[in-house]
């Protein structure tokens, strides 16, 4: 249906796991991205794609490995604990969105770039 009406999604971040990939799949463009967020607790968990789905799609998959919401939470008190703050090289305000992606893509960066959607 959404690839039907809006020619699919281009990114889509499958948060859900196998349970919910064929419908990632089904709703991504043509040549979308989709970006599995793995769990690393999620131990013996497949992703099944009808063939049916697969056929039609040249989507790209990638997989993105993150922690358990208690290691995060043992990170967040860390840094709080310690007052550790980022380095910021430069903010752009959210109108300077196109720009603050170039100046990153410059590579001579030293810090985070920030933009303020405030």
């Amino acid at each position: 249906m959404v690839r039907g009406e809006t020619g699919g999604i281009d990114l889509t971040v499958e948060t859900g796991g196998p349970p919910t990939f064929a419908q990632s799949l089904i709703a991504s463009a043509l040549y979308g991205r989709i970006v599995l967020l793995t769990i690393q607790d999620a131990k013996g968990a497949t992703v099944q794609i009808p063939g049916a789905v697969y056929q039609r799609s040249l989507v790209t998959i990638s997989r993105l490995f993150v922690g358990s919401r208690a290691n995060l939470e043992t990170m967040l008190n860390a840094v709080s604990a310690h007052r550790l703050r980022p380095v910021i090289d430069k903010v752009f305000p959210f109108a300077e969105a196109r720009d603050a992606y170039r100046y990153f893509q410059q590579g001579d960066v030293f810090g985070k770039v920030v933009i303020d959607g405030a």
